[in-house]
């Protein structure tokens, strides 16, 4: 056998398009064609990854707050929330079995409330009314709260009493702290988990926490805070204001 033949190749006649066909219009049509398809599978990859990532980040929710009600006087404030948080509540990154809360949170503007170790008082939720004990919380004697273990509907209306001492039995009526076409905590959440996607790993270990900040004291509204604990004890947080622009 002839080894020489055998691995001989004459590379074949190839007849290589004219100056016409390259500079044609079907050429150049192709071309972005390709480069549309290929723009469009990156844009659909990392459209993929983000959806990804947005199910990992609702399936890990270690608290979410739905709403906040608030209101306030000259002497003090009041905060309701509702929502579902950790059984067994620890930011380690790794989301654990929730539970349902109402929260009413009471906070002092002067020293008044220092003398008191807990609070009475009552809340009516849509007509229905529930005494509540507060108590004072015990790294700032300013601040009493109580936790209903519930969810409440945002479209209920919610009253607060309090008995301060046998004649002080101020009443609050609440009122949302975000107006009605804000975005809700979920889409907060997915908002703010697009802004860190580069941040997290996609399938990685994170827990989430979406909460509601409302600056009374400074008039400066309400907003979203999302904040992602990663499993080696990284920490990520976006800041949302109502209308879902984010602003940190």
């Amino acid at each position: 056998m002839n080894m020489k033949r055998m691995f001989k190749f004459r590379l074949p006649k190839i007849k290589l398009p004219s100056k016409k066909f390259w500079f044609g219009k079907k050429f150049l049509i192709s071309i972005a064609l390709i480069a549309v398809v290929i723009v469009g599978g990156v844009f659909a990859v990392n459209g993929m990854k983000k959806d990804s990532l947005y199910k990992t980040a609702l399936a890990n929710v270690a608290e979410a707050r739905y709403y906040m009600k608030s209101a306030a006087n000259d002497n003090m404030s009041v905060q309701f929330f509702t929502g579902m948080r950790e059984e067994n509540y620890a930011q380690n990154g790794k989301a654990d079995k929730t539970t349902p809360f109402a929260i009413i949170n009471v906070t002092s503007k002067n020293a008044g409330l220092k003398e008191f170790n807990q609070i009475e008082g009552t809340i009516k939720i849509g007509g229905e009314q529930t005494p509540i004990t507060l108590v004072q919380n015990p790294y700032d004697p300013q601040n009493f709260a109580t936790d209903l273990a519930r969810i409440v509907d945002a479209d209920k209306s919610v009253e607060v009493t309090l008995f301060i001492g046998d004649t002080n039995h101020p009443t609050f009526t609440l009122q949302n702290t975000m107006g009605a076409n804000a975005i809700t905590w979920k889409e907060a959440m997915q908002i703010a988990t697009e802004k860190v996607a580069s941040k997290l790993k996609d399938g990685g270990k994170f827990e989430v926490y979406v909460k509601i900040v409302d600056n009374m004291a400074k008039d400066g509204g309400a907003f979203w805070y999302v904040q992602f604990i990663t499993a080696d004890g990284k920490t990520h947080f976006c800041v949302i204001a109502p209308d879902g622009s984010v602003i940190g």
